[in-house]
């Protein structure tokens, strides 16, 4: 297999991490692998950071990429490719044309990460589908979407769940040093919530949640590590902090460069997002032993069995979040139930090397 990575994204969220992982995989593993990307992109300066080659590309119009399309075609037909690989639908037009006119034919492979919201069965997207070889969804349900709004057999769209890496246990000293850089106090029950600080990450649901337990004398503390994508958000939750009288025990820690490193730090990982696709940060919390409670929307509820790798929460709603969480602290055998068996699950079913091997698979075209 010779493969091409496409992804001209310009942000740097959970798609495009996605890619450069896909990209640095098969780099070292040795499989002869083709990164292009968007110059000046984070995409692009994190492949520069490890070091792994890349073309770059630019696209006038992400409908019609007549000039882009001729340009990847050749360099296609030049590198002998096999298998060209896409994460984000504003380069499907851009991978069909360019599968056509290389006159190689590569198998075309969609990673779909994304929620699909429409039904797509004009005679433009008919004609871009035909060209799609293997459709991977991230969930069952996004699965079951594919399968409802998509010009596409049944036979070429798979659900391949993401792999995330078996954590170390985090050294005491990590952990320490954490909580001291932070102001959190050891020996707390401490909630953290990973993501991009924004309004749709839920981060104030958290707060608010954790602010009512310690209206009501449980002793428990929070912190919010993510980058600030919002400085209005920002500033709305640190009043929301003030007004309620609970600076004492929540924290903002900032971006981390390597979250799943502290998750074994914290006694209970949560998602508040509105209706998250997938939900990345639970696994890599249940692969650390973390106990998880998720919003139940979107594919959280594949991630999490409600009751049993982790608790649900009504979307949006604080008052059910506070609810789960004084259910962990008035029940402490529940909490290392929940963490032990959200582990067992999540070792199962999120393995990193598993996911390789699928995914090698499917881009082969041997599954």
């Amino acid at each position: 297999m010779k493969l091409m990575e496409l992804c001209l994204s310009d942000g740097f969220g959970g798609l495009e991490l996605y890619a450069a992982k896909v990209i640095r995989h098969y780099s070292l593993q040795g499989v002869p692998c083709v990164a292009v990307i968007k110059q000046g992109t984070l995409l692009d300066r994190r492949l520069e950071q490890d070091g792994i080659p890349r073309h770059t590309l630019a696209v006038r119009s992400a409908y019609f990429p007549l000039i882009a399309a001729l340009k990847l075609a050749r360099l296609i037909r030049v590198t002998g490719i096999t298998t060209l690989h896409i994460h984000s639908r504003r380069d499907l037009s851009l991978a069909v044309f360019a599968k056509l006119l290389s006159g190689a034919s590569p198998r075309l492979v969609y990673t779909r990460q994304m929620a699909l919201t429409r039904p797509k069965f004009d005679v433009w997207h008919r004609f871009l589908y035909r060209q799609v070889d293997a459709y991977l969804t991230i969930t069952r349900k996004l699965e079951q979407d594919a399968r409802k709004f998509l010009p596409l057999p049944a036979a070429r769209i798979h659900t391949l769940y993401y792999g995330v890496p078996k954590p170390s246990p985090p050294a005491e000293e990590l952990c320490r040093g954490f909580f001291e850089q932070t102001g959190l106090t050891p020996g707390k029950m401490t909630i953290a919530i990973f993501g991009r600080v924004e309004t749709g990450k839920g981060q104030h649901l958290v707060i608010e949640a954790v602010c009512q337990l310690t209206r009501e004398h449980y002793d428990l503390q929070a912190v919010v590590i993510g980058h600030v994508m919002d400085e209005t958000y920002m500033h709305t939750l640190k009043a929301q902090v003030s007004k309620a009288g609970c600076e004492a025990v929540i924290r903002f820690a900032g971006f981390h460069p390597e979250p799943p490193s502290i998750m074994g730090c914290f006694d209970v990982v949560v998602l508040a997002t509105k209706d998250e696709t997938f939900g990345l940060v639970l696994a890599e919390a249940m692969r650390a032993g973390t106990a998880v409670i998720g919003s139940n929307a979107g594919g959280v509820p594949e991630i999490i069995r409600d009751g049993e790798t982790g608790l649900l929460f009504e979307s949006q709603n604080a008052k059910a979040l506070a609810t789960c969480l004084r259910r962990l602290l008035d029940e402490p055998e529940l909490h290392t139930r929940l963490a032990q068996q959200g582990e067992v699950f999540a070792d199962r079913q999120f393995s990193e090397e598993k996911h390789f091997e699928r995914l090698t698979a499917h881009l082969a075209g041997t599954s």
